[in-house]
């Protein structure tokens, strides 16, 4: 039994574990909106009445799902960082994490896309799909403002910006793999993302090269 927690608490912690387990094969399978609270019941044996004890409402469920998900990745990025690593390998542990469930979980692909389309369909869903931007980018966020403490990025880098376009370029290329995983293979893409992210975290004068439209002759 955990510790600190009693015989009905583990059992009622045990339960909702099994809940969001069956609802995220439920809705990666059918969808949000063809997904059922029966479905769900069903799919991990406990009756309706006990479903609803924990959570009120199909939508709870779907938001629980990807917020979890969202915190136990951050968790798990965090964690395989370490304060003396030099900055690209920080960087590259960091993308790799992200796709650690897009390698080992089939279900979850299908799931993140349905997160998309109902932010497109739903102001509910646009909200929870914000707080997942935002919970990511306050995590990065926290280690590039970390590593600018110590030195390792410029100095004049703006790290809200900087965690947005980190996200940016991460998710773009998830997108990608999603919809054509013939023309995506992760492996060759890693170590590019990570050179790429590091030279814009440490570049000496970001921007310097870029033609601007009046150099270009566009501006006259």
């Amino acid at each position: 039994m955990a510790r600190g927690l009693t015989l009905p608490q583990q059992r009622k912690a045990e339960t909702r574990s099994r809940i969001l387990d069956a609802a995220y094969r439920v809705f990666a399978r059918r969808g949000y909106e063809a997904a059922t609270v029966e479905e769900i019941t069903d799919e991990c044996g406990i009756a309706k009445g006990a479903l609803y004890g924990h959570f009120d409402s199909k939508e709870e469920l779907f938001r629980t799902i990807l917020l979890d998900h969202v915190r136990r990745r951050s968790a798990e990025t965090a964690a395989g960082l370490t304060p003396h690593l030099p900055l690209r390998e920080s960087i590259l542990r960091i993308i790799e994490a992200s796709w650690v469930t897009c390698r080992t979980d089939p279900v979850s692909s299908p799931l993140f896309t349905e997160f998309w389309a109902l932010a497109s369909r739903e102001e509910w869903g646009r909200d929870a799909v914000a707080e997942l931007f935002d919970h990511c980018s306050s995590a990065l966020g926290q280690f590039l403002s970390a590593s600018k403490r110590a030195g390792l990025i410029r100095a004049d880098l703006d790290v809200r910006h900087a965690a947005r376009l980190m996200l940016a370029v991460n998710d773009g290329l998830v997108l990608q793999w999603q919809t054509q995983p013939d023309q995506v293979d992760m492996d060759e893409f890693l170590s590019p993302m990570a050179d790429m992210i590091t030279a814009y975290l440490t570049a000496t004068n970001p921007g310097e090269g870029l033609i601007s439209p009046e150099r270009n002759g566009e501006g006259r």
